[in-house]
């Protein structure tokens, strides 16, 4: 097993995690990291980041932030929603991820050998020869994680949204369940109302916002996805009861997640990419009309627009842009965002409008 400790000061360099690094270019409300709270659900201590703007009226919308894979309620708190919060009276929730166990493959490195968490065959060759030799109770590096040999198994940990529902690989915690549970929880405490509560995320994130979507509607009214897409097995199964309003901001050279999805290597199965994505809870509308504007140089937006009742569905497509949140600092001098966009401000704009 990791610890902690360990596992916190290798994530904290994965390369990418710097390139989602959101702060608002406002001056912040509050410039100190906000203290964490604990919320016990299903006999496990979670945490959770907040912030309460000074005159939050009685039902108030809530908007709940999920964090990129490997990142943390740190990375949410200070991705800009705090001084939208303070100006729009919207109460903001940053939930963190615990650290699960993720079981990659055998010692012996053969591409495709053992079974990942997702029950596909893992590809082991971007772990190189180290995974060839690498003895019980050894560790090593790799693409930025901290790789441990253990029993016969390669495994790391990490901060991850579990949004294909593989409860029983990761502690049996169900993050559908937690999250409903604990957006419920501050619900009541706080007198929010039900019927505007909105999830926001990124990367791993914006699939854990889909699944939310697909499974957890009755507590999650909209969606904001930057830089995400959606689990293929969630995407099949999706049934939401009614439209589900939806703004996804992606990236056309993103590297991380691809814009036009990615390829199942076991299958050779395409899976969904952004339009599609979007294109089908545009197509939970009995009827769906589209307008298409350029709003910066790189950033095109097409707007689903139901005829009559519905929800709206709005497509950023930001051309020479990767794996960054639009709008906050990239953390990485080599890393440019010049999307001209916001993607905090474009999101709380548009479940305002709910």
């Amino acid at each position: 097993m990791i610890s902690v400790t360990r596992v916190l000061v290798v994530l904290l360099l994965v390369p990418f995690l710097m390139m989602a690094s959101g702060c608002n270019e406002k001056e912040p409300v509050e410039m100190t990291v906000g203290e964490d709270h604990v919320f016990v659900h299903d006999g496990m201590e979670r945490s959770y980041k907040m912030y309460r703007p000074k005159n939050l009226a009685h039902n108030a919308p809530l908007v709940l932030v999920l964090h990129g894979m490997t990142s943390n309620s740190t990375w949410s708190y200070l991705a800009g929603f705090n001084q939208l919060a303070e100006e729009h009276g919207f109460f903001a929730l940053y939930p963190q991820s615990h650290l699960k166990l993720i079981h990659l493959g055998n010692v012996n490195g053969k591409s495709g050998g053992e079974k990942d968490d997702t029950g596909k065959k893992a590809d082991m060759g971007w772990m190189g020869e180290k995974a060839n030799a690498c003895e019980d109770g050894e560790s090593f590096t790799a693409n930025g994680m901290e790789i441990v040999c253990e029993n016969g198994m390669l495994t790391t940990s990490m901060a991850r949204w579990n949004a294909e529902n593989a409860d029983r690989l990761f502690d049996g915690q169900s993050d559908v369940e937690f999250l409903s549970a604990l957006a419920r929880s501050l619900q009541e405490e706080f007198s929010l109302n039900p019927e505007r509560t909105y999830v926001a995320g990124f990367s791993n994130g914006g699939y854990m916002s889909y699944t939310l979507m697909c499974q957890a509607g009755d507590v999650f009214k909209a969606a904001g996805v930057v830089a995400g897409l959606i689990d293929v097995d969630v995407f099949r199964n999706c049934a939401p009861d009614g439209p589900k309003p939806i703004i996804h901001i992606h990236g056309a050279d993103d590297g991380m997640v691809p814009i036009e999805g990615n390829v199942d290597k076991n299958t050779g199965e395409t899976l969904p990419g952004a339009q599609e994505i979007v294109e089908f809870f545009a197509g939970l509308n009995d009827s769906v009309s589209t307008e298409s504007v350029q709003v910066t140089d790189n950033a095109n937006l097409t707007r689903y627009r139901p005829e009559s009742g519905g929800a709206e569905v709005h497509y950023y497509r930001i051309e020479k842009h990767d794996h960054v949140w639009p709008g906050g600092d990239t953390g990485a001098k080599k890393t440019k965002d010049e999307s001209g966009l916001d993607a905090s401000t474009l999101i709380w704009e548009f479940f305002s409008k709910l």
